[in-house]
């Protein structure tokens, strides 16, 4: 199946990521295998096949048989944003007249899970468990620092170049979801520890450069974090690190990179920062998206509730 006029779409208009386009492509060719089984189309459709896809009872069909195989509702969901996408597409480029009934009232029924956190205390420890005479421990110290320091998810952390590092301004470039570029501030232990990866990765001349913000096109494309061939660091390198460091430190299993994210977004709120400071530095499109982590201080509000308020604890 041919999509890519549709993910051309996704990638012009919508201003898609080729990573999330591909998720786009794949769960639909899944929607397709589904209806090719139920006979609405053949197994390798044509552009002329696809308004069959609007077939009333298909999207259902799919998503009815995703929770059978027992996939999670955040994957049932995804597959349902795919379908829907596509169809509008459909119906934008005027191949069908109007969306399924699925659609039209569709919901995904994503069942949102607070994220884990762990304590300011406990990121301290972490990201301070790389060795710092090493190479390796001065970059895995400086990819903890910039995670959790600024943030940043792990496509992002992996895909800084050093043109995107301005340290006479104490900023980070970021590039996130969708294309969309946000400005970050360098400083304090993360600035302090990227420089120090960056002094021993580079020649005394291109570190020289970097510090005065003098780079050349070709050192200015040069991945911040790169691996033992000098290549790009794998994301899924990042994560083994941090997988690697957190059950050194106590023994804890399912520690990722998104979870250093969580925590910085957690703990600026619980330091006083406004929601729509912490959506701006997150990246978030939508504010209900950042709002979820104000559901995570939910205890810190009843102990400071508990410990203030005079009628707040029953005497004995």
């Amino acid at each position: 199946m041919n999509l890519k006029p549709f993910l051309d779409y996704l990638a012009a208009e919508r201003g898609l990521s080729p990573r999330t386009c591909e998720h786009y492509a794949r769960d639909l060719r899944s929607f397709v295998r589904t209806a090719a089984s139920l006979g609405a189309v053949p197994p390798e459709p044509s552009a002329g096949d696809w308004p069959r896809l609007a077939e009333p009872g298909l999207v259902r069909a799919h998503l009815a048989g995703l929770r059978r195989l027992d996939r999670s509702r955040a994957t049932v969901d995804r597959h349902l944003a795919s379908i829907r996408a596509f169809l509008r597409w459909l119906q934008l480029s005027g191949r069908i007249a109007a969306l399924p009934s699925d659609l039209v009232a569709g919901r995904g029924g994503r069942e949102r899970k607070l994220p884990v956190v762990l304590s300011e205390q406990l990121v301290d420890q972490l990201v301070s468990l790389p060795a710092a005479n090493t190479a390796r421990g001065r970059r895995d110290r400086a990819l903890l620092e910039l995670i959790y320091g600024l943030g940043l998810r792990l496509a992002e952390v992996v895909g800084l170049d050093l043109g995107a590092v301005n340290l006479v301004d104490g900023q980070v470039r970021v590039h996130g979801k969708g294309g969309k570029e946000r400005l970050l501030p360098l400083c304090g232990a993360a600035a302090a520890a990227l420089c120090e990866h960056l002094a021993g990765a580079l020649d005394p001349g291109e570190w020289h450069a970097v510090q005065d913000g003098r780079l050349t096109r070709e050192l200015a494309a040069r991945p911040v974090f790169r691996g033992r061939r000098g290549r790009r660091l794998a994301p899924r390198t990042v994560q083994a690190r941090v997988a690697h460091y957190a059950v050194e430190l106590a023994g804890l299993a399912g520690v990722s990179p998104h979870t250093l994210r969580h925590c910085f977004a957690t703990h600026l709120l619980d330091g006083g920062a406004g929601v729509r400071i912490v959506q701006e530095l997150l990246g978030h499109g939508n504010l209900a998206t950042t709002q979820i982590y104000t559901h995570l201080s939910r205890s810190q509000v009843r102990e400071a509730f508990l410990q203030a308020h005079p009628r707040a604890r029953r005497k004995d």
